[in-house]
């Protein structure tokens, strides 16, 4: 489960392939999204995926940040997960702190197993700062395949 967290806090590249991932934010966050990108497009369930997030940051990324994962298959939510938003980013990349010269985050993860095939799901990522203000808010559909 924490590729659905990773994903969507970076719903985080290698290649040149767009997601349809849009920003749910608000001009308040201190994250503005200008594309995802993943790489391999799809991404294979049980193998590695590349998730870039490009955009410009107004507030540092700390420790105490944290990221919630939801994902909705026919309107009805089959996974919801809070996560430490650094913990995660930990050994990547992009590990916190993240300073505001950052313009791409990037993180690779392992898809697990247990995601389904050829279902497209809608993603929605809200990471927040300790202080919980809003980091970004992104959304978008993505399938998965063999």
């Amino acid at each position: 489960m924490k590729f659905i967290a990773t994903a969507a806090a970076l719903i985080a590249l290698a290649s040149s392939a767009t997601a349809a991932f849009s920003s749910c934010g608000s001009s308040s966050d201190s994250f503005h999204l200008s594309s995802v990108t993943y790489s391999p497009n799809p991404p294979k369930v049980g193998q590695s995926v590349c998730i870039t997030l490009n955009g410009s940051l107004s507030k540092e990324v700390t420790a105490g940040a944290t990221i919630r994962v939801t994902a909705t298959f026919w309107g009805i939510n089959v996974y919801d997960q809070t996560a430490d938003l650094c913990a995660g980013l930990a050994g990547g990349a992009n590990p916190c702190p993240i300073a505001t010269t950052a313009t791409t985050v990037t993180q690779c993860i392992t898809v697990p197993s247990n995601v389904p095939a050829g279902v497209s799901l809608n993603l929605k990522a809200t990471a927040n700062h300790a202080d919980s203000s809003r980091i970004f808010c992104i959304s978008g559909p993505l399938t998965f395949s063999n």
